[in-house]
């Protein structure tokens, strides 16, 4: 009998386990599933990705042909002034535009700098502004210590007056007061001598 009492729960252990076993086969297919498909969604992404830089590559090179075509329509035409005036604009604003980031990329330099101290100024000043930046981000990022009540503690545990000690923190205050009379470190303000 007791070899069938063993079968039994021997039979029901791996029924048990078949079924545990075929949910976690089946959390596994979902799983791979929901990976399979993040895969293939990242995949499309990049393929968008690349697509995108493409069709702007592709709107850079139909402009600069356009422009092209429209320089040789005007020089064919004999209107080399206009030729002149449209690229005399354009170096014009093309060199307001570089001294303007010239400006900005002197002033940032100089404002991230003065974040630094004296003695690095010179190590630092040759990188890039952008490895500037991140650098003095780091360097000013530093958690500064929390503030800390360095002050020394009085004989009243904290408290004003030895009463407040006694009436705010009653536990505190009989624990401090035990000692051995006035040669204790706190001593009992109700018997200055120490006898109770």
């Amino acid at each position: 009998m007791s070899e069938d009492k063993v079968q039994e729960k021997a039979q029901e252990m791996t029924t048990q386990s078949q079924n545990s076993s075929g949910t976690d086969n089946r959390e596994s297919e979902l799983l791979h599933e929901v990976m399979q498909k993040k895969e293939r969604l990242n995949s499309a992404i990049e393929r968008a990705d690349t697509l995108q830089s493409k069709y702007d590559d592709l709107q850079k090179q139909v402009a600069n042909e356009q422009e092209s075509q429209k320089i040789k329509e005007m020089e064919s035409k004999g209107e080399y002034d206009k030729i002149m005036a449209e690229m005399t604009s354009k170096l014009e604003t093309s060199e307001k535009k570089s001294k303007a980031w010239d400006e900005f990329e002197s002033n940032r330099r100089e404002l991230l700098l003065e974040r630094l101290p004296e003695d690095d100024r010179a190590t630092y000043d040759g990188l890039s502004l952008e490895k500037l930046e991140v650098h003095v981000d780091k360097f000013n990022s530093k958690p500064n210590p929390a503030n800390v009540d360095n002050s020394t503690p009085n004989a009243t545990g904290g408290y004003e007056t030895s009463l407040e000690w006694a009436v705010n923190d009653p536990a505190g205050y009989e624990k401090a007061k035990k000692g051995t009379g006035v040669k204790s470190k706190f001593g009992n303000i109700f018997s200055p001598r120490g006898n109770d």
